[in-house]
């Protein structure tokens, strides 16, 4: 029986043992050496196609191959059989190694994959579209061979393959086929049990399951979880384009960033640490949540980690573990495999738990650098022309020395300690499950798209997408590297869990998210910038500029004028935390509160060092590097930054105390929130949040849109007055003491300006 023969045969379970054995004891090889030659490049291709065999003969049944998920977000795995198999073809095509397809019609249908936008966006199509089993097979058994019958003769591979080669084409249908492996392991992981079976010869436990206990304790049963200290630093990021092994698009350039002090759990987060999280009834209660992130919530009404299974009656907090191919006992010192949004909730309970000063958050990508052994600094560092250590990237290294549950070492997660730790004192900073980090996918400077793949990256830019580092332990090939950066939409579940950090300084985080996420970088200019900088100078030298005031200190203004208390004081909307600042001039007591983490971010920066770097887009490539300063001489000491939701004060543990606020201002908030109307509640019915006598100052540009507000809560009118009326008609025992148009500008770049007119209005509470 051919080696195709036999591992097709294992995945429909038509072999005897003798021959499964021979066929399907394989492990994943080492990532490919570019430079190795053509029966090292023949060997890795049969090895991964073996390991894809392997995987789907965990498939119990023909039917298995077409159960939609659960979601109904991805396609069934007949899908991803196939997928890998046409994307070679395609990619052949796109580099000219071959000149005409295989199957039109099959390398169509099976070209894309789904990346919904949202959790909800559900594929309800016809699912009849599919071709038999049967035709999948015929299909991956005629790209098989034309794939080893151009390895073995194709004159590319005489020579060593790099980016410029037609054979990279190649090296990207290795690496495109293993991410599958895991992508596929994810959602075998999620169908019912009886369409699932072990796999034979699939690689061992790397610490033996533990017999079922429903009363974890923390020490006993999984470790206590220490906070390691991080010093300030400095990393860098980019694979050098001569390394020779494969990389995606994003993982080239170059890229310098410092790293400021902080602090990690030495271990990624437990299942038995994330128990308590769930037995605290984290899942319920709506303040440690993002708004996007209890949307999903909501919506798939989940109140427990996707791969745990409920053991026992509602509310007993008993459970099973879900692994990919079975059911076992939960195993309380795994990795809590949960998506980005539970992460981020967990970061929130755990802050509001150990009422922590500095809040509990995720990895930055530089921070998760910084935890990495010390020598991996050297990867990056030419030895000679074209030569680098490849050694230290130990998914190239036939013996692994490094202790990583990674590259199918090991066949499924493990406890948290069960490696040893590396030279800085983590456990698991490489494999495992993948770590959910803060920031938003982005490029590195001098990031360039491959011909050969145009859109593998370039989508993903968008803000939409988190990313994840370190690998898994089903990552293999370029996925275990330590260059791998990767990326998935916060609702996604793969092998993926997290470690807490809290920063010990809050100085500038340059070249983290305050890079990336423009959104910061424009307000920091909108608060921060003197006028010089908001308008260009040479443009103001031929055309006249529009003047406007300064919306946050004409508010604040009216906020102090009108009001004739100086206790305490509520910023709603803070934004990045210009407003809360100058009122801290004449306020007691500051709090500034903003939906976004990254506002809140910038705003406890800005408090705690008095200076944040931010970086001001003047024109296509080109940027200007700006500094956001604060008075050294004001205190900050009695202003408070909170994240939360200016709609539910009530989930703000912050805001709950016997002493109400003297003055609210909400400024360029009230026409984003979903429901107006509640926000000013809150003032309304009783003087829980506003004294009696207390002052509220809105400032709104009445921008109403039904993408935030449904029309049936805009609180708008065909006139000014008819607005200021709809407002005042929720705002009942407040008196209208003032009321005015101020106009602002908003900088996008230099030749790029939003001019807004904001009706401001201030109450009384009688």
């Amino acid at each position: 029986m051919s080696g195709i023969d036999n591992l097709q045969a294992v995945a429909q379970g038509n072999v005897t043992d003798a021959d499964a054995n021979s066929a399907a004891e394989y492990s994943s090889l080492p990532l490919l050496h570019l430079s190795s030659g053509r029966e090292a490049v023949l060997a890795y291709f049969e090895n991964t196609w073996a390991l894809t065999e392997q995987l789907f003969s965990a498939l119990a049944s023909d039917k298995a191959f077409y159960v939609r998920p659960y979601h109904k977000t991805r396609h069934p795995l007949v899908f991803y059989y196939a997928h890998p198999v046409c994307f070679y073809v395609n990619k052949l095509l796109v580099s000219n190694l071959i000149d005409t397809p295989v199957n039109q019609e099959f390398e169509l249908l099976f070209e894309t994959g789904v990346d919904e936008m949202n959790w909800d966006d559900l594929h309800e199509g016809e699912q009849d579209v599919w071709p038999s089993l049967s035709e999948v097979r015929a299909y991956r058994r005629q790209v098989y061979d034309l794939v080893r019958n151009i390895i073995k003769t194709h004159p590319s591979l005489d020579e060593p393959i790099t980016q410029s080669s037609p054979a990279w084409s190649l090296a990207m249908g290795f690496e495109h086929e293993r991410i599958h492996l895991e992508t596929s392991s994810v959602l075998i992981r999620e169908l019912p049990l009886e369409y699932v079976k072990h796999p034979d010869q699939w690689p061992e436990w790397l610490s033996e399951p533990m017999d079922q206990n429903h009363e974890p304790q923390e020490g006993r049963d999984f470790p206590v979880n220490a906070l390691i200290d991080v010093d300030t630093g400095t990393v860098t990021l980019g694979k050098p384009a001569q390394w020779p092994s494969f990389g995606w698009d994003n993982e080239y350039g170059s890229d310098s960033r410092e790293v400021n002090s902080f602090r990690a759990s030495k271990h990624l987060i437990s299942n038995g640490e994330f128990h308590r999280f769930v037995k605290a009834g984290g899942y319920e209660q709506r303040k440690y949540w993002s708004e996007s992130g209890w949307g999903w919530r909501q919506f798939r009404n989940v109140k427990w980690p996707t791969f745990w299974v409920q053991d026992g009656p509602a509310g007993s907090h008993r459970f099973k573990l879900r692994t990919t191919f079975a059911e076992i006992p939960m195993q309380w010192s795994w990795p809590a495999v949960v998506n980005f949004y539970e992460a981020k909730a967990y970061c929130a309970w755990l802050s509001e738990l150990d009422d922590a000063k500095l809040p509990y958050r995720l990895l930055q990508e530089s921070e998760h650098l910084a935890i990495r052994d010390s020598s991996l600094g050297k990867a990056g560092v030419e030895q000679s022309a074209n030569s680098y250590v490849v050694e230290l990237d130990y998914v190239m290294q036939a013996e692994q020395s490094a202790a990583i549950n990674h590259n199918l070492r090991w066949g499924s997660e493990s406890a948290v300690d069960a490696l040893p730790a590396n030279s800085k004192g983590f456990h698991d900073s490489f494999g495992n499950v993948w770590q959910w980090c803060e920031d938003p996918f982005h490029p590195l400077p001098e990031f360039e798209i491959h011909p050969y793949y145009t859109d593998f990256s370039t989508p993903c830019f968008d803000g939409e997408h988190q990313m994840i580092l370190g690998g898994s332990f089903i990552s293999t090939g370029d996925e275990a590297s330590i260059w791998s950066r990767f990326h998935f939409r916060p609702h996604f579940f793969q092998h993926a869990g997290f470690r807490v950090v809290q920063d010990t300084t809050a100085a500038a985080k340059k070249g983290d998210k305050y890079d990336t996420d423009e959104v910061v970088n424009q307000y920091l200019l909108f608060h921060f910038g003197s006028v010089s900088e908001q308008r260009d100078d040479e443009l103001a030298s031929s055309i006249e500029f529009p003047s406007v005031q300064n919306l946050i200190t004409r508010t604040v203004e009216l906020l102090n004028e009108h009001s004739t208390n100086s206790q305490k004081v509520l910023d709603l909307g803070c934004a990045v935390g210009r407003a809360s600042f100058e009122l801290a001039r004449s306020f007691e007591h500051v709090i500034g509160l903003d939906y976004s983490d990254a506002f809140i971010d910038a705003a406890e920066t800005l408090r705690i060092n008095k200076q944040l770097g931010y970086s001001r887009w003047d024109t296509g490539r080109y940027r200007t590097d700006l500094v956001a300063n604060i008075e050294n001489q004001l205190a900050t000491d009695h202003i408070d930054f909170v994240q939360g939701d200016a709609a539910n004060l009530d989930a703000v543990p912050l805001l709950q105390s016997d002493q109400a606020f003297d003055a609210v201002l909400l400024s360029n908030l009230l026409c984003r929130l979903s429901n107006p109307q509640d926000c000013l509640a809150q003032f309304v019915d009783s003087d829980r949040y506003l004294r009696t006598g207390g002052i509220l100052v809105i400032a709104s540009p009445n921008t109403w849109m039904e993408e935030y507000t449904s029309q049936d809560n805009f609180l708008d009118g065909a006139s000014s007055e008819a607005t200021l009326q709809a407002i005042g008609g929720h705002l009942p025992g407040f008196e209208l003491l003032h009321q005015e148009d101020l106009p602002f500008m908003i900088r996008e770049h230099r030749r790029k300006y939003e001019y807004i007119v904001s009706q401001v209005s201030v109450w009384r509470k009688t």
